[in-house]
């Protein structure tokens, strides 16, 4: 069967950004990029009802226009790839969660705006809120995105459960071994014990395969003098690590709840700077 990417679209550099990784990653595995574009009109008021539909169709033209547009310049820059577009009336997320309960998507990639950029775009916002809802989670790319490649993951660890949850999930939708690294955040320099890594490795290493599993570990510090807050450290181990993709297990209750705040998932999404899967975990 054919496996489907969905990529959203508000037609910003953000966005493009976006079609360009999950290009990359369906002509990899030979699979079709979905692009979709939703608009609405502020009329709330059922009585408005024909002005809204004169007001729609103009909006759905232009939307038609600009998909054509933007198909032109996939078709330029990747000549072989399945693609097909779609526009719908209505609000992107409850667009996007009503397509996962008609249709069946491998991936759902959205950009983002990556580290220290100001964020224009309509999918900013949109793609945290699909982050929390979407039960097959989001691929958030930044846009200062440049190469593709899928050799070296890394997962935000903290040996909890859900962390099987989400290795499955991925491992399943992407048929290829890699590199996996798994990204710690200590406290007052306080590491695990180096059995209970050596465990935790070996179990994940039973589950699933790997090329290699490798551990990392970094100190969080907040004081006058030194500041290295949580999503610092992971840029810190994204970089030495030289990795391609982060993936993050989401929780609406706590995050690593242990020494992790409520809102670390949106101060990772707002300063990405690698392609980040995140999945609400089911624990």
């Amino acid at each position: 069967m054919d496996k489907t990417i969905l990529v959203l679209t508000d037609f910003s550099e953000n966005s493009w950004t976006a079609i360009r990784y999950a290009a990359n990653l369906a002509k990899k595995f030979n699979w079709t990029v979905e692009l979709l574009h939703t608009y609405t009109i502020p009329i709330k008021d059922s009585v408005h009802a024909k002005m809204e539909n004169m007001f729609l169709k103009p909006q759905k033209e232009e939307a038609e226009s600009m998909l054509k547009d933007w198909q032109i310049r996939i078709d330029d820059e990747f000549p072989d790839l399945r693609c097909k577009t779609v526009s719908l009336a209505g609000n992107l997320e409850k667009t996007v969660l009503n397509l996962l309960q008609e249709k069946e998507y491998h991936f759902i990639v959205m950009g983002a705006k990556g580290k220290g950029m100001i964020q224009k775009a309509v999918l900013g916002s949109n793609t945290f809120a699909l982050i929390k809802k979407s039960p097959i989670g989001v691929l958030a790319v930044p846009i200062t995105f440049q190469k593709f490649g899928l050799q070296n993951i890394a997962l935000l660890s903290n040996f909890k459960a859900s962390e099987y949850d989400l290795l499955d999930s991925f491992t399943l939708r992407v048929p290829e071994k890699f590199n996996l690294s798994l990204l710690h955040v200590t406290q007052k320099y306080i590491s695990p014990k180096q059995e209970d890594i050596e465990d935790w490795k070996q179990k994940l290493s039973a589950q699933f395969s790997f090329n290699k599993i490798d551990y990392v570990e970094k100190n969080a510090v907040n004081r006058l003098d030194y500041n290295m807050p949580i999503p610092r450290c992971i840029d810190y181990m994204v970089e030495i690590e030289a990795i391609d993709l982060l993936l993050v297990s989401y929780s609406p209750k706590s995050f690593f709840k242990s020494i992790f705040s409520r809102n670390l998932t949106k101060a990772i999404y707002r300063n990405l700077t690698v392609p980040t899967f995140f999945k609400r975990n089911l624990y």
